[in-house]
């Protein structure tokens, strides 16, 4: 598959990703990538919801805030319909994320052989690479979870595609330490997504030693957006309605940035800010501050 596309439209044409796998897309486009993804879910007001309508203003809102692709969730067009998929389809946008494989945190298991075959499915349907995992559960037996990513990892390399694993500071997967943990025997397709609040907020706060030691292959994905310095909320509903603008918040890019490219990393980038306040203005007007923002802290 072509690793690249040009697109006309309103602003000119301009190239954007079309990846069948990251390693492909690698060869394209380094950490300076200026291909920018937008995780369309989070500009809806209730981005739970099964609404096409909702589906087809957030991701018109991405493409017209100047985004080159989209990040989307997978049961929105699973469960969406026919009418979800022609959503997609109609907008002309690039697909480069796929969210999220749960199931395979108890261990390996036909049903989590089946959930990821979905996405692999909805991934080969939609022309994204990158599947992202995580986990809710507050608590994880480390040894089931390493097995149930191993088997969905391997599955996801046998179909050219790679995953993107979500730590998050109030589960049983907590540091950018755990998620490696579980990748290191999971195979070449057992990769890790490293959201910046998360990297942040995660216990212990950002570990760049460890970061800076991966190989190149390990960070798959980043998703950007900031953090206060200081906040009176409990870590999840911080991340889910409070997170500030790229650049607005403590986050060190430019530490970030030289420590991906110290590894040689090429993961897909994309913006997942997940704000109450932004999202009270309207898709358009979110889509358009979250662009701009993410582009004063690109490398």
């Amino acid at each position: 598959a072509e690793a690249v596309a040009e697109v006309r439209g309103n602003g000119g044409t301009r190239r954007v990703a079309t990846i069948a796998h990251v390693a492909l897309y690698a060869r394209i486009t380094p950490v300076n990538i200026n291909v920018l993804s937008n995780c369309a879910p989070v500009l809806r007001a209730d981005p739970y919801s099964l609404d096409n309508d909702a589906l087809a203003e957030s991701i018109e809102a991405s493409q017209a805030a100047g985004f080159d692709a989209v990040g989307l969730w997978g049961f929105h067009v699973m469960f969406g319909g026919d009418d979800a998929a022609q959503v997609v389809a109609d907008s002309g946008m690039p697909v480069q994320t796929i969210d999220a494989a749960l199931g395979w945190v108890a261990g390996a298991s036909d049903e989590a052989a089946a959930e990821i075959d979905g996405l692999i499915a909805l991934a080969d349907q939609l022309g994204a690479g990158v599947i992202h995992a995580t986990t809710l559960a507050p608590e994880v037996d480390l040894t089931a979870a390493a097995e149930g990513y191993a088997q969905i990892a391997a599955r996801a390399e046998a179909a050219g595609k790679v995953l993107g694993l979500e730590f998050l500071p109030w589960t049983g997967i907590p540091t950018l330490a755990v998620a490696n943990q579980l990748c290191e025997d999971a195979g070449p397709a057992a990769g890790i997504l490293l959201d910046t609040w998360h990297w942040v907020r995660q216990p212990g706060g950002p570990d760049l030693d460890l970061l800076r030691s991966l190989p190149a292959h390990r960070i798959t994905s980043v998703q950007l957006s900031d953090v206060a310095a200081s906040t009176e909320l409990e870590p999840e509903p911080e991340a889910m309605t409070a997170r500030l603008l790229p650049g607005d918040g403590v986050v060190n890019y430019a530490e970030l940035w030289e420590a991906l490219d110290h590894i040689g990393a090429t993961p897909v980038v994309a913006a997942e800010v997940m704000a109450s306040a932004l999202v009270a203005e309207g898709a358009s007007s979110m889509a358009s501050k979250v662009h701009d923002a993410c582009r004063t802290v690109l490398p």
